[in-house]
């Protein structure tokens, strides 16, 4: 079964109406054969406190992947809504969020097709989001 893994995700820019980020998402083919990769999903949820918000969805897209090989999808995602406030003003509060990227890829090899779900909870700081409100974060 290929491997799926979220390599980063990294705060673009930010402003009070939207949010943007870059979601790498590497799909590691063992096999003896390619595989066509039909989509990869995905929802990018906020947590503060006890609730949970989905602030933005994203999707890689068809890509194939030679055998034994690996492919890092750089997805851009952006965000614009009410909930982005709300997920804002609790990182105010707090200093920090949890950020989750939940997902699965929609694999394809000959006769066989299957999904490989993953998750991967990061921590948003108040740094970081300054430093993407500045452009400091920019590569």
């Amino acid at each position: 079964e290929p491997g799926v893994s979220l390599e980063e995700v990294r705060l673009r820019s930010l402003s009070i109406s939207s949010l943007e980020l870059d979601v790498a998402i590497r799909v590691e083919n063992k096999n003896p054969l390619g595989v066509t990769v039909q989509e990869v999903p995905f929802k990018v949820l906020c947590r503060d406190c006890a609730t949970v918000r989905q602030i933005a969805t994203g999707n890689t897209g068809r890509v194939t992947i030679k055998a034994n090989d690996s492919t890092l999808i750089t997805v851009p995602v952006r965000s614009d809504n009410a909930i982005l406030l709300a997920a804002l003003a609790a990182l105010a509060a707090q200093g920090s969020v949890q950020v989750t990227i939940k997902g699965k890829a929609v694999i394809d090899a000959l006769l066989f097709h299957w999904s490989v779900p993953f998750e991967k909870i990061l921590p948003v700081t108040m740094d970081q989001v300054v430093k993407a409100a500045t452009g400091e974060g920019k590569k």
